[in-house]
């Protein structure tokens, strides 16, 4: 007996034992190889109807095994000379587990993130900056590649007014995904909160290139520019906000506001 069917043999073997213990991946491998060694390995009656009987039975635990089913609506269905049919229904559950484990994997880290979120949450509201700093660095440095995420530590930041923290998130999301106009538009914002008005000038332009009709976007243009006392600037884009939603009632007192300063700025150099 050659020691690839001894191999085999010995796969086909642990199928309940590996399904038991829910290692689904292994037993479907072994019942694959199982089904490919035929043709391939020449082999004596006897081996071959051992193999066959190993297989029947394999197929059989996998059949009724309900996390199988769960993830598997395909029949798996064996008979003596259909091998290369139960091969190909082994990779096709192969891949349906593979799938069901990555899809498990991302809710599993999808849950993680929430609850560290919620806890660095809790911890800015509670006052302890220091544990809520240490809570969303470390989740943002074990996920530092998905810009959704530093997004929403970003504004966890924002809400407690930490805007150089904010900062530091943002701009690494930005690094993630150029093209986002909101991931800017937050930008913007966060460094107009920091006094840094030519930085965030600069980001809301860029912003303004991918997304020329977003009335918040207008709207928060013109509030840097009120903060920066450009009065003409404030009121020409909290005018292009209204175009855009002409119910927008903060973007109406904003150009007002602005003309009111503008003339009293006009009216004092006279």
């Amino acid at each position: 007996m050659s020691q690839e069917l001894i191999k085999v043999r010995a796969g086909l073997n642990r199928v309940s034992s590996d399904l038991k213990q829910g290692q689904l991946i292994s037993a479907a491998t072994s019942v694959r190889e199982g089904a490919r060694i035929f043709g391939r390995v020449p082999m004596i009656k006897n081996e071959q109807d051992e193999l066959v009987a190993l297989l029947l039975a394999a197929c059989d635990y996998l059949r009724y095994n309900k996390e199988i089913a769960t993830f598997f609506p395909l029949s798996i269905e064996y008979a003596s000379g259909q091998e290369a049919a139960l091969a190909t229904t082994m990779n096709q559950l192969i891949e349906a587990l593979d799938q069901a484990n990555m899809e498990e994997a991302v809710a599993r880290h999808k849950a993680y993130q929430k609850a560290q979120l919620e806890k660095g949450r809790s911890e800015l509201e509670r006052g302890a900056i220091d544990d809520a700093r240490r809570t969303l660095g470390q989740l943002g440095q074990d996920y530092q590649g998905e810009a959704d995420l530093l997004l929403s530590i970003g504004e966890e930041f924002m809400q407690a007014n930490l805007f150089e923290d904010a900062v530091k998130k943002l701009e690494l999301a930005v690094r993630l995904k150029p093209g986002d106009a909101h991931l800017l538009n937050r930008l913007g914002m966060a460094r107009r909160k920091l006094g840094a008005f030519e930085e965030s000038e600069r980001v809301y332009m860029a912003a303004l290139e991918l997304e020329q009709y977003d009335p918040n976007l207008l709207f928060n243009i013109g509030r840097l520019y009120l903060d920066w006392e450009r009065w003409e600037q404030a009121a020409h884009y909290a005018k292009r906000a209204l175009a855009c939603a002409p119910d927008f009632a903060e973007a109406g007192k904003m150009v007002a506001y602005a003309e009111k300063k503008y003339n009293e700025d006009i009216a004092r150099k006279k």
